[in-house]
């Protein structure tokens, strides 16, 4: 949906983007219950169950009172926090299932590959859907359709909610009292979470480009192209999967922080450059962009497993850096959309995770010693 709502609110509603910028920085503050969330999943006796449950009906509830009036940028953000405080709570929960069943290197990878596949396997179904209803982008009733499937594909979370187990001690994966104390006063690094959290902070700040990209490509390449467009961004989501699926099988096998210098160095110039770019040449070079970032994720995400040692909270305390990059950077770009090529803002992206590369490099250093 992450694609579409821009299409939606730029080219066909055509919104005020300084006004709905303002709703989204309010609707985004609610990732900052995050943290919290994370501390009370980290008692080993919270009920983790009941919790998850209630997320995945607030989440369906959310998607219903959105799609009650489409057009209300007010029920917007009420659906954003909404929908935000239900999905960290989801989100907690699963890091907190994936840190405490990733006792080693190959698991992690394979986890962590595992977890970002359901993340594109879910930002791929819309994609299809889209190609299969859109006829007429500027259709209001084609839109009520695509956002009513939505909310049938809401559905399986609530099931799946239902499932899940959270009795983990079984396999060993949640700490015991002694090996928190033991990973506090031992293990924990606590300049290499420094640095984990800056280079994750400064991932997420191509957040700037998150709402106005897609629209640009609309407007740029034309509605006419519309079913080649989303053919491509398809593509584009299936790239993205790949490098992922490389990035846990690899994470094990080559040195970290030289692929995220890699993948963070070529995702950098290829933002910069594509603006000046033609339809295909657009698509191949953000198809080989999102490939290393797949890499990217992998890679950061094994490296903060393995630093905050199962502790959920250090774990957390370097995704709060990436929420707070896009709490300011989200709906800055939206804002600045109004104003600012969007052309520039995607190269200022683009430079934005070349700056990457300096915790990087600290991190490297600091972890060969």
């Amino acid at each position: 949906m992450n694609i579409y709502l821009p299409i939606y609110f730029f080219n066909v509603l055509n919104v005020s983007r300084v006004e709905l910028a303002f709703v989204q920085f309010l609707a985004y503050l609610a990732w900052f219950f995050q943290p919290l969330i994370a501390i009370y999943f980290d008692k080993e006796r919270s009920n983790a169950k009941l919790l998850v449950i209630i997320s995945a009906f607030g989440i369906f509830i959310s998607f219903v009172l959105f799609i009650l009036n489409l057009s209300s940028l007010i029920i917007f953000g009420i659906f954003l926090a909404i929908f935000f405080v239900c999905a960290s709570i989801l989100r907690v929960a699963i890091n907190k299932l994936f840190v405490s069943c990733s006792p080693d290197d190959k698991s992690k990878g394979r986890n962590s590959a595992f977890m970002y596949m359901g993340s594109i396997t879910g930002a791929l179904l819309p994609n299809v859907l889209a190609i299969m209803i859109f006829g007429d982008l500027y259709s209001l009733t084609l839109w009520n359709t695509f956002f009513l499937i939505g909310i049938v594909l809401v559905i399986p979370v609530i099931i799946i909610s239902f499932m899940i187990r959270f009795d983990i001690t079984e396999i060993g994966g949640i700490a015991t009292e002694n090996e928190i104390e033991k990973s506090e006063e031992v293990q924990i690094d606590r300049r290499v979470i420094f640095l984990l959290s800056v280079l994750y902070f400064l991932m997420w700040v191509d957040s700037l480009i998150q709402y106005p990209m897609e629209p640009y490509i609309i407007d740029t390449y034309g509605v006419e192209n519309l079913t080649l467009i989303l053919i491509l961004l398809g593509m584009v989501i299936i790239l993205n999967a790949v490098g992922v699926i490389l990035g846990g099988i690899f994470s094990n096998k080559l040195e970290k922080t030289k692929v995220l210098f890699v993948a963070s160095l070529i995702y950098g110039v290829l933002l910069m450059i594509v603006p000046f770019m033609n339809l295909l040449l657009f698509f191949i070079l953000i198809g080989i962009a999102n490939m290393c970032s797949g890499f990217i994720i992998v890679n950061t995400t094994v490296l903060m497993n393995e630093y905050s040692q199962k502790r959920v909270v250090y774990y957390q305390i370097i995704v709060l850096f990436g929420v707070l990059s896009v709490v300011i950077f989200l709906p800055l770009g939206t804002y600045l959309s109004a104003f600012i090529a969007t052309e520039i803002l995607i190269i200022i992206a683009g430079v934005s995770k070349l700056f990457c590369l300096i915790p990087i490099l600290l991190l490297r250093r600091k972890i060969n010693k």
